[in-house]
């Protein structure tokens, strides 16, 4: 096994075994258990990502608006709000690899902040 292989298996574990990773799953087992909650818990998601994404093709703050508005009562459910919660804090992981990555490595992607 290469060393770059070798230290991807360690950083793998290593989130397997955060506090972020363990939550995470543990509440998308118990949604799991609820076929029609985690259906909407997806149909969000889902939507959340394309309006993310949309690259200027709608109002973002209209939309975003909009998204707050429909989805306000659902989101109080609490196991909704954990598991958007325990997602957030994995992704924030993830994100924060990529960027010391692309930092460390002076990879230029062309858009990054300064």
């Amino acid at each position: 096994m290469s060393q770059i292989e070798d230290a991807m298996d360690g950083l793998m574990t290593a989130i397997r075994n955060s506090e972020e990773f363990i939550r995470y799953q543990a509440i998308k087992e118990k949604v799991h258990g609820f076929p029609k909650l985690e259906s909407q818990i997806t149909e969000f998601r889902k939507k959340n990502y394309l309006l993310q994404n949309s690259q200027g093709t709608v109002d973002l703050y209209e939309e975003t608006d909009r998204m707050e508005n429909e989805y306000r009562e659902f989101r109080k459910n609490p196991m909704v709000s954990e598991y958007l919660a325990a997602e957030n804090a994995l992704c924030k992981i993830m994100q924060q690899i990529n960027w010391t990555l692309i930092e460390g490595l002076e990879f230029e992607v062309g858009f990054e902040e300064s």
